[in-house]
């Protein structure tokens, strides 16, 4: 019989998991319905970093397995936030969990989050080692081990991040911390009309990273894949064929717009009650956020474009018309109505397709 502080732990993370998926399921839905071939090879290609890294002498193979084993595990630390919230840490903190409790509950948490990582890893394993023509560097029971050891680093990574979060007490509210500082006869002063800068930084700014939200999170990473993405696309490298880096992207440059968007609409849906006894026009404040929206989408939309100028890009019929798509992607999925979510599915997904056709026309 489990200690209930360990079924907590994982009806917690249960629970959490369970939320995410949910939220993520738009665009699940959309990268099936677009790439449902190319997601069979990327899972295919699941397993290859470990075992590419095997075919090296020992010494290098052991430290580009672990550095793989923990850039694996980094996702956890997006999670932690979900899988111990501040409220629950503030709860848990004053009872006498031992540490040897805390430690078992961390390791299956820990094999939670790590078990669609292993399924991901059989299935690449299968796929590479059961083809009749395998690669020359391929070594089936090196690959194999390089494999088991990337995912064991990978779980005690997991294990280590979880068991210091448990650890470590809430941190206080800053608000909190900030009232309990004040003077006790200090007097509230009002303070000027800041603008739409002060508004869209208190309104829509600040609730992407507030709260253990992970929308801020998930933007950045989407944001710094697509750049990755664009660069290598430009750069063309023989380890990576054009072709696939203008799917990736293109599919990155889609669904960060996507994110974007959602956000900003699932924001003024909140706001809408709340902003009902405040001066503020619903209207009004809509079109201006989504106005900024757009302006803020088009600084990384300017750098892709001066990018591929200086590659020579957009010489051809092909970039140039990749070009215009890219850039007229945010005001498409930005000013449309919602209709209804499977029509806003597929205006993504169509998105994605003609994105990823023309943009693997580019070059040739």
């Amino acid at each position: 019989m489990a200690h209930p502080y360990i079924r907590f732990r994982i009806r917690l993370t249960r629970h959490a998991l369970a939320q995410l998926l949910a939220r993520l399921r738009g665009s699940g839905e959309i990268l099936l319905l677009a790439l449902g071939p190319a997601i069979l090879g990327l899972l295919a290609c699941a397993a290859l970093p470990p075992m590419f890294f095997s075919s090296y002498p020992a010494p290098q193979a052991l430290a580009l397995v672990a550095l793989h084993a923990v850039a694996m595990s980094l996702p956890v630390v997006l999670l932690r936030p979900r899988i111990l919230p501040a409220a629950v840490l503030a709860w848990l903190h004053p009872l006498p969990v031992p540490p040897r409790l805390l430690l078992q509950a961390s390791v299956l948490v820990s094999g939670l989050l790590v078990a669609p990582l292993a399924l991901a890893y059989a299935s690449s394993l299968a796929i590479w080692l059961l083809q009749h023509g395998r690669p020359d560097w391929l070594q089936p029971l090196r690959a194999g081990a390089a494999t088991l050891l990337s995912l064991l680093l990978s779980w005690a990574c997991a294990c280590w991040l979880l068991y210091r979060g448990a650890r470590l007490p809430a941190p206080l509210p800053m608000r909190a911390a900030a009232a309990g500082a004040a003077a006790p006869g200090a007097v509230y002063a009002a303070r000027p009309r800041q603008g739409w800068r002060f508004l869209w930084h208190h309104l829509f700014w600040l609730p992407l990273w507030r709260q253990s939200s992970l929308v801020g999170l998930r933007q950045a990473a989407l944001l710094a894949g697509m750049l990755l993405a664009f660069a290598l696309w430009m750069a063309g490298p023989a380890a990576l064929p054009r072709p696939l880096a203008a799917v990736l992207a293109s599919v990155l440059l889609v669904l960060m717009v996507h994110e974007a968007d959602d956000a900003l609409r699932t924001q003024l849906a909140r706001l809408r009650v709340a902003a009902a006894g405040l001066p503020l026009a619903p209207g009004t404040l809509g079109w201006r956020a989504r106005a900024t929206l757009l302006a803020c989408l088009a600084l990384p939309l300017l750098a892709l474009t001066g990018a591929g100028l200086a590659a020579q890009a957009w010489e051809r019929t092909a970039g140039r018309v990749w070009l215009a798509l890219a850039w007229a992607v945010a005001p498409l999925l930005v000013c449309t109505p919602p209709f209804t979510p499977r029509g806003r599915m597929a205006l993504v997904a169509l998105s994605i397709l003609v994105l990823c056709a023309t943009g693997s026309r580019v070059w040739d």
